[in-house]
This record gives C-alpha cells, sequence and structure tokens, in this order.
C-alpha cells in the first residue's frame, strides 16, 4: 500500500500581513497533479490544515474542493487536527464523510480512532491522533484521577497506553506534536522551554509515524518518523528549504520506504541584499525580504523598491543600530548641548561622526531655531 502525506497547509495565514491565497490555492494544485500521477491508496493530513480556530471563508472553500478532487480520484483520506485548528470544527460531518473514506479526528474524546485496510500483506491499521494537549487528557478525568502538572509526553502515552497496536500487524499512525531531535523554524509556534516536547519512544510501536507540525521535511531518529514538512515556506529563513509531498510505501511487516516528490511555488521566499542602488537594479515577482548595506537610509526605500519587487514584505538596514536604547538610555542629558546629543545620535546611528562641514551646518540650523 502506498500513502502520500502532507501537513501544515495552514490554509488562511498571512506573512507579513500579506494574504497568500493565490499562492495557497497553486500549490493544492500542483499537490492533486503529484497524487494523479502517483495513484497513492490514500492521503495522510497531519494537522494544522488551516492556519487560526475560525478560518476564512475562502479558505474552508479552498479545503472543500481539495479534499472533493482527492476523493474524486478514489483515495481515501485520513485527517487530524492541529494547533491551530479548532477541533470541533474540524470534526463536524465526519460520521457522514467515513462512509465516502474520508477518515477524520479532530477532538480527542478518550478513544483513538482506527481505520483497519487490508492488502496482499494482511491487515494495516491507521490510527488517527489529533493535536494533544495535557488537559485534553485531564478534562477526561474523574477528579480524583486528574493529574496536577501532567506534562505533554505523560498525556500523549496515556492515550496509546489505552489504544495499543498490534505489534504483530503493521501500524501506521498521524499526530500532530513537537518530537524531541527536529528542528523548528522561526514560522512556528514556539513553547517557552520547549515543554511541548516528547520522546521519539513514544510512537515506537507503529511502523510509520506520519508526523506534523514542524515546517521543514526531515526524519526524527528512524526512517519511519516523518515530517513532511509545509507545502510552503512561510519563513524567509527557509528560503533554501525544499518543499515536497511525502509518500510512504508498505510492504511487509518491517518494509517501510519512504520519498518525496518536490513541490514548486508560484512565488519563492528570497533574500536579498546590497545597496539601494544595487537592489534598485533588480527586480523579481517573489516574496523579498531586503537587507540594505547603505550607511544612511534612503528615503521612501520600501516604496521606491515596490516598483522593483510587487511583493517586497520587509525591508531592513544592516547597519541599524538599536534607536530605542539611545532614547531610553539613563543619560545626563542636560549637561549636554544638543549640538553633542545630535553628534552622539548621527554616530550611533550611521557608525561615523560629523565631518567638520556637517558640524558647521548643523550649529546654524540649532542657532537659527534657538
Amino acid at each position: 500500500m502506498k500513502f502520500a502525506h502532507i501537513a501544515d497547509l495552514h490554509l488562511g495565514m498571512r506573512i507579513y500581513e500579506r494574504r497568500i491565497a493565490e499562492d495557497q490555492r497553486y500549490i493544492l494544485n500542483e499537490i492533486l497533479k503529484i497524487l494523479k500521477k502517483e495513484k497513492p491508496d490514500g492521503v495522510f493530513i497531519s494537522g494544522d490544515i488551516y492556519d487560526r480556530p475560525v478560518p476564512p471563508e475562502e479558505s474552508v472553500e479552498m479545503l472543500n474542493s481539495f479534499l472533493a478532487q482527492i476523493h474524486g480520484m478514489g483515495q481515501d483520506i485520513y485527517m487530524i487536527s492541529g494547533n491551530h485548528d479548532s477541533p470541533e470544527r474540524i470534526d463536524f460531518g465526519t460520521e457522514i464523510m467515513e462512509s465516502a473514506g474520508v477518515y477524520v479526528a479532530g477532538k480527542y474524546d478518550g478513544n483513538l480512532h482506527k481505520v483497519t485496510k487490508k492488502d496482499e500483506f494482511g491487515e494495516l491499521d491507521i490510527f488517527l491522533l489529533p493535536f494533544i494537549k495535557p488537559s485534553y487528557v485531564n478534562n477526561l478525568l474523574d477528579e480524583d484521577e486528574k493529574i496536577k502538572g501532567l506534562d505533554y509526553e505523560t498525556a500523549v502515552r496515556m492515550v496509546l497506553e489505552k489504544n495499543l497496536p498490534d505489534t504483530s500487524k503493521r501500524n501506521i499512525i498521524l499526530a500532530h506534536q513537537f518530537v524531541n531531535g527536529a528542528t523548528r523554524m522561526d514560522s512556528e509556534e514556539i513553547l517557552v522551554g520547549y515543554v511541548d516536547a516528547i520522546s521519539d519512544t513514544v510512537f515506537e510501536d507503529f511502523d510509520y509515524v506520519a508526523l506534523g507540525h514542524l515546517h521543514k521535511r526531515q526524519s526524527i531518529k528512524r526512517e519511519g518518523q516523518i515530517y513532511c514538512g509545509t507545502p510552503l515556506k512561510y519563513s524567509f529563513k527557509e528560503e533554501k528549504n525544499e518543499k515536497s509531498v511525502g509518500f510512504v510505501q508498505m510492504g511487509k511487516k518491517g518494509e517501510v520506504s519512504v520519498y518525496g516528490i518536490a513541490l514548486k511555488p508560484l512565488r519563492e521566499m528570497r533574500n536579498l541584499r546590497g545597496t539601494f542602488e544595487e537592489l534598485e537594479h533588480g527586480e523579481s515577482d517573489d516574496f523579498v525580504r531586503a537587507v540594505l548595506t547603505d550607511d544612511t537610509q534612503v528615503p521612501y526605500a520600501f516604496n521606491r523598491l515596490r516598483a522593483r519587487y510587487p511583493n517586497l514584505l520587509k525591508l531592513e538596514y544592516e547597519k541599524t543600530k538599536d534607536y530605542a536604547s539611545l532614547l531610553t538610555r539613563d543619560v545626563a542629558l542636560k549637561v549636554k548641548t544638543p549640538q553633542e546629543l545630535f553628534e552622539e545620535f548621527f554616530e550611533k546611528c550611521t557608525g561615523r561622526g560629523l565631518d567638520a562641514q556637517e558640524k558647521e551646518i548643523l550649529g546654524e540650523c540649532i542657532n537659527a531655531n534657538g
């Protein structure tokens, strides 16, 4: 049996307040082209379907169309909620959809949803584990059973202990958790102290672990524990990361092979660096972060560069100093003249002092204004 593995669609996401619905619709269509060619038996969607609990109407319509087209190709769908999703909304209509081969686990209700499939090698169990917080598990316990200080790993272990897989069979689990040893990106939600981290040994009884939550494609200690990553880059630090649709081929017990097929986005995330004059001579339709190396700030630089880079999202100066510290420092301001204060401010901002002519002009301006 062969399955496709995607996750973290984050439909409805904005990057630096820029809507990217066009890019998300494009990449979903690219995924559909790959699914049509590869013809997997089913598609895993491992959480963070939407970017927020109440998604915009456009995103709901986008997902509806995407799932309908997968179903139209005769491929089963297995989907769980992530930490960005509303479990109750993801669960809507699940009992009806299951009869059409669409298996969804949005809210954890004390039972782990299991789907059993058969092929020439026998039965294969697919477990759907939606995103788990310790509070989700505690809320299902009686008052005298609740565990004070319950952590993420213990919570997930408690869920799995109630739903132990038959290790004589092949077992797959979809999960949306942070597994220790994985690399996080700056576009992800990070809890202080990584309190949400769990050990990779939690899933040791499963032949393949279809993970969602982290945005970079990676395996955890063994090939069978895979974060497929996001289908799009949601951070400029991901500029060089390759995105793909993951696939897992399940042979007989113990035989698991994985591979990915690259995805090409409508627009890349691109970091550009140089002087304003250098960048002004280039052009790109990609999402751009520009870092200017000029000694001084260029008037209206953002709007002027937008003419060459219509999807410019961020503009920075490489030599920009910490202006806030200049304004909030506890300095004996009264003992310094206006000229001395400005000269110090200018040097902190530009890295150089005023020359003789600049000092003379500054003095004339100060005198003219009293």
